[in-house]
């Protein structure tokens, strides 16, 4: 190992990481838009209901908060997702002001096909990868991620407490 290049991590452009993330993502989601246009689920509404698999019955603002969106992006996409059956809203008793989302039979329906569409997409993204790759590449977004899911997280900021 004398041989190895030790590269420090404000050397790498962040582009070489961040970039190829965002890339992913973004063909992640176009990807899901194409295959569950005929199930009339649009772009990035999928990702609602996945998080619905895991938790049904939240706030709208806990849905929104938790995929780091919007309030008015998860309206829209909560709405449509109701127009279409997948979901339905109820009053929180304990805030009238606030709506909790559950998951209707067809939106439970849907679940085995999103997993699958999924699925198929992981198969393309990592065709070249080892199992040994897959592994190492899954610990390794998963101990990169696991600070941005701790309570209080809030993006480092360069300004100055003044401004804030």
């Amino acid at each position: 190992m004398e041989n190895s290049v030790k590269v420090n991590l404000k050397e790498i452009d962040p582009r070489e990481i961040l970039g190829p993330i965002a890339h992913i993502y973004r063909s992640n989601v176009a990807y899901m838009a194409k295959e569950l246009d005929a199930y009339r689920v649009g772009s990035g509404q999928f990702e609602f209901l996945m998080f619905l698999y895991c938790k049904d019955g939240v706030s709208q603002e806990t849905i929104a908060r938790t995929l780091k969106v919007s309030k008015a992006t998860s309206a829209r996409a909560i709405q449509n997702l109701e127009k279409e059956g997948y979901v339905h809203r109820e009053r929180d008793e304990s805030d009238l002001r606030a709506y909790k989302v559950y998951l209707t039979g067809k939106g439970k329906e849907m679940r085995d096909i999103i997993f699958k569409k999924q699925t198929a997409f992981i198969s393309i993204l990592f065709s070249d990868f080892t199992f040994e790759e897959k592994e190492i590449f899954r610990l390794l977004i998963h101990k990169a991620v696991i600070k941005l899911f701790e309570p209080g997280f809030e993006p480092p900021s360069d300004r100055p407490n003044d401004m804030k």
